[in-house]
C-alpha cells in the first residue's frame, strides 16, 4: 500500500554549527515533526524533489507523508511553520508551501 504525500514544504536544515546534522540527508529521510499549537509530534517521511542530498545549512523544496497523523491532517494549511527534530534536538525549520487536494 503506497502512503499519499500529504504537502510540500520548504524546510532549512540547520548548520552543524547552529545544531543540525553532520552528514548530508537523502529522500527518504524520517525525522519527527512538531506543528506550534499541536500538542502531538509525527513521523515525518521527507521525498526530496529538486536533488538526491541536501547538506546541513541547505534549504529544499520537500514532498512530506504524516505516518500515523490522520487526525491532524484537516488542521493543515498553506503558510503553516513547523520544526524537524531528531535524538539531538531541532534539526530544522519550514513551512507549509502546498496542501495537496486531498487533505484540504
Amino acid at each position: 500500500m503506497k502512503i499519499p504525500i500529504h504537502f510540500k514544504a520548504l524546510i532549512n536544515f540547520f548548520s552543524t554549527e547552529k545544531g543540525g546534522l553532520v552528514t548530508p540527508l537523502s529522500s527518504g529521510y524520517r525525522s519527527e515533526i512538531k506543528f506550534p499549537f499541536e500538542m502531538n509530534s509525527f513521523i515525518a517521511a521527507q521525498t526530496f524533489t529538486e536533488t538526491e542530498l541536501i547538506f546541513p545549512g541547505g534549504s529544499a523544496a520537500v514532498d512530506i507523508t504524516l505516518i500515523g497523523a490522520e487526525q491532524f491532517l484537516e488542521k493543515l494549511y498553506n503558510g503553516m511553520d513547523f520544526e524537524l527534530y531528531d535524538n539531538s534536538g531541532i534539526i530544522a525549520d519550514g513551512v507549509v508551501t502546498e496542501v495537496y487536494a486531498k487533505y484540504n
